[in-house]
């Protein structure tokens, strides 16, 4: 969980498919790497942006 908060931090801000485009390039497959971004969201260290496309942003 910490390395897609990690990522998200590196990122700044960033849509799913990206999230999980940097994951798998962390070795992290991507329904685990959405299973800990939920968990981080549920957590509320990470903010979930609603505009044109859903976006997320550490907090």
């Amino acid at each position: 969980m910490e390395t897609i908060y990690k990522i998200l931090q590196k990122l700044g801000e960033a849509d799913l498919e990206t999230i999980v485009e940097e994951a798998q390039k962390a070795g992290i497959p991507p329904p685990v790497a959405t299973r800990h971004l939920m968990r981080l969201v549920e957590k509320k260290r990470v903010k979930v942006m609603c505009d044109i496309a859903v976006r997320y942003r550490p907090t």
